[in-house]
């Protein structure tokens, strides 16, 4: 069985998401690859890096060159031998690594001295990327002066990029040109190593490897000591001994000093102690590697299609609760990133593409909403029912038009809804309507009636194949829609064991869409009818049989030696017994030809002309009237009852024998479009313009002797068989009856 649907949604619905995904789509490229959103982006990061603090690490120590180391030493640069001697403590303290996060480019007659203390221990200097370079150079390169580059463990570049926030986040861990790299000063002395597949081969300065510098606190975060405290051996050994040690310059007016995430807004963090926060993270595996545009234009166009998709399948609280869930899954899955993975996926364009797509999709939806309802109320209002009803007032703005149309449909609604209950209330048959399972939904007066007659209970819900089953059919046909075998529609007559008869009917009920959703049952009580057919038939049996007898009995005693009646008297008496009996045989032949089911078939109507008129030789024959049959040679098929076609035949060629006096009655079959036409001419008396006015009426008798039922049941057998019959006479000239019956489209049965 057909399931119920839903209206399919308007097209232009579809067209306003499709123009949406597109926007949206466009305007998350656009913030991504455009890197429109990086300082939202920053902030989320900071805030990431304010909850993911960590305790000082315990292998890193910062030698700050200080305030108070300016103040005891003396004004910057320092002579080179200050920073051997520092060299020298830090040797007998034996670190694991040193990184010398001060420029030695200039060359002094002190380098040899630095040059060997830097032997002493795994020391690592930085050098000087200029951009641009000298005369038209995309860069030039300043190692450290004298034999500090061949004494130092290695030479790593120091340079920090500022975001658009002028802060520092990222550093590259290495950078290059013209066949050469450089690894971050932090990233040698975690002993990173050069990866193979950098761009060695690039004319201009190169960065590859970036990272995100995850802060473990505020400035001041790293173990510092004093350079002088270092200096004057004021600082253990200890405190030095298998740790990285990182120097570097801490003083105010170095300008060696950047803002960071964790620096706050009035401080900043030493070049130094960025290094030793880079390390730190290096060290412990934690640095963040940022997601490429590609995996972020991803994630963020995963995230929007998502939520396009369920605009198309989920209500609007749907919608919401979904927009919040990718929502907050995209922030989850940023801040996992970052603290589980250590990659940050940029949120800020996946956020605000839903943000936009979230109200503009709303707007949109609730525009080709509005569209499509003021169309189908515009629809409904046109379409007429036939019900009588007011003209509602009108408008011209649209929020006026749409309401006073809807309140239209409501109060149509409402009417249907009156006519509904009034129409099916008042019904005198009971009805059932129930969905397509047999579940009870509306019924009547008349069917509650029923099914308290019979002891069921038809409330709301309830299954009508309980009341079917009191039910059982009496001649054969689909009484249940709700068998499996049952056709689509179907009507039989049932009786009940309290005696009553009943007609049943069941149709499917369909919706404006012509889809089934469930069944309409109708039950009429024919038990009257059912006892006017036994008293119709028991008077039938009367007139047949027990009037007939005694009719023929007198005829028998007129006819026999014994009567001893006058010869007048007993003619008399005799014609009258004729005619009763004639009534009674007309009366009995009409009463069948009314109610009698018909039993069609394809016939010839030939025969059915050949046989009357053989029927009727003797007749003809005494009266000395020819009977003729024309038209034969061709066959003129109908679907008919050939007894009572036959009788009817039969009794219009008796009249035409009985109304003439001499000549010949002609019968003449012809085919005309579509129907077969039948012609029965007299020669006879013919009839007035007042004879043929009451010619086919009960009871009406022509000039001669008759019950005047004859025709009348011609004219009831040519009406049962969809046909037609005229009459055409003139007196003293005859008679001309003319039926015309539906030609078959079948060929007749052959008879053996």
């Amino acid at each position: 069985m057909t399931e119920p649907n839903q209206r399919p949604v308007p097209a232009r619905l579809y067209a306003e998401w499709l123009a949406v995904a597109l926007a949206a789509t466009l305007l998350v490229s656009g913030l991504v690859l455009g890197r429109l959103t990086e300082r939202l982006d920053h902030i989320v990061y900071d805030h990431a890096l304010s909850v993911a603090e960590r305790p000082p690490p315990d292998d890193i120590v910062v030698v700050a060159i200080d305030n108070r180391s300016l103040q005891a030493i003396g004004r910057w640069p320092w002579p080179r031998q200050i920073h051997a001697r520092l060299l020298d403590r830090l040797a007998v303290a034996r670190p694991r690594t040193v990184g010398y996060d001060v420029l030695f480019v200039e060359p002094t007659a002190d380098d040899s001295v630095l040059a060997a203390a830097v032997r002493r221990s795994p020391t690592y200097l930085p050098l000087v990327i200029d951009v641009p370079g000298k005369d038209g150079a995309a860069y030039d390169v300043a190692l450290p002066a004298g034999g500090l580059a061949a004494a130092a463990a290695g030479i790593a570049q120091v340079n920090l990029h500022f975001d658009g926030d002028r802060v520092i986040r990222k550093a590259y861990l290495e950078e290059g040109g013209s066949g050469r790299s450089w690894l971050q000063l932090a990233a040698m002395m975690a002993r990173l190593m050069p990866t193979p597949d950098t761009e060695r081969g690039t004319a201009g300065l190169w960065q590859a490897r970036p990272v995100l510098i995850p802060y473990g606190g505020a400035a001041g975060h790293i173990r510092t000591v004093s350079f002088v405290d270092l200096l004057e051996d004021r600082v253990p050994a200890e405190l030095l001994t298998g740790r990285h040690v990182l120097v570097g310059a801490t003083a105010d007016g170095m300008g060696d000093s950047y803002p960071t995430p964790t620096s706050g807004a009035t401080s900043q963090m030493a070049g130094v102690e960025i290094q030793a926060q880079l390390l730190d993270a290096l060290l412990r595996g934690e640095t963040i590697t940022p997601a490429s545009d590609g995996w972020t234009l991803a994630v963020a166009l995963t995230a929007l299609w998502a939520l396009l998709i369920g605009f198309l399948r989920l209500s609007p609280r749907g919608t919401a609760n979904l927009a919040l869930a990718i929502s907050c899954a995209m922030l989850a899955l940023t801040f996992g990133l970052f603290r589980i993975a250590h990659v940050w996926l940029p949120p800020s364009a996946a956020l605000i593409g839903l943000l936009f797509v979230y109200p503009l999709w709303g707007w949109r939806r609730l525009q080709a909403v509005s569209s499509y309802m003021t169309s189908e109320l515009r629809q409904l209002q046109r379409e007429d029912d036939g019900l009588p009803r007011k003209q509602g007032p009108g408008g011209r703005r649209e929020i006026t038009l749409q309401a006073s149309l809807l309140g239209q449909a409501i109060d149509r609604l409402r009417d249907l809804r009156r006519f509904l209950s009034d129409a099916i209330g008042r019904l005198p048959d009971a009805l059932f309507v129930t969905d397509l399972a047999g579940r009870l939904a509306l019924t009547n007066a008349e069917g509650q009636r029923l099914a308290a007659r019979l002891g069921v209970t038809m409330d709301r819900g309830a299954d009508l194949r309980t009341l079917l089953a009191r039910f059982h059919a009496t001649d054969g046909g689909p009484l249940s829609p709700f068998a499996a075998d049952s056709p689509i529609e179907g009507s039989a007559e049932a009786a009940t064991e309290d005696g009553g008869n009943f007609a049943t009917r069941y149709v499917a009920q369909r919706d404006a869409a012509n889809i089934q959703v469930g069944w309409i049952v109708r039950i009429v009580d024919i038990s009257p009818l059912k006892q006017a057919e036994r008293h119709r038939d028991e008077a039938l049996q009367l007139l047949s049989h027990d009037m007939r007898a005694p009719q023929s009995a007198i005829l028998t005693l007129l006819r026999s030696a014994e009567a001893g009646l006058p010869e007048p008297i007993a003619a008399r008496i005799e014609s009258l017994a004729n005619r009763t009996l004639d009534l009674a045989e007309d009366f009995v032949q009409l009463a069948r030809a009314e109610a009698k089911p018909l039993d069609n078939e394809p016939l010839d109507l030939n025969d059915v002309a050949i046989d009357a008129a053989d029927t009727l030789w003797p007749e003809s024959k005494a009266r000395g009237i020819r009977v003729e049959v024309e038209g034969v040679d061709e066959p003129h098929i109908v679907d008919g009852d050939r007894q009572l076609l036959t009788r009817a035949v039969i009794n219009l060629i008796g009249n035409a024998i009985k109304y003439s006096d001499q000549g010949t009655v002609r019968c003449t079959l012809s085919a005309g479009a579509g129907c077969v036409l039948l012609t029965i001419a007299d020669e006879g008396v013919g009839m007035t313009e007042e004879q043929l006015g009451k010619l086919f009426a009960r009871f009406h008798q022509g000039p001669r002797e008759g019950v005047g039922l004859g025709l009348a049941l011609v004219l009831t057998v040519v009406a049962r068989h969809g046909g037609t019959i005229g009459c055409d006479s003139t007196p003293g000239k005859g008679t001309t009856f003319a039926i015309k019956l539906p030609q078959s489209e079948a060929e007749p049965a052959i008879e053996v």
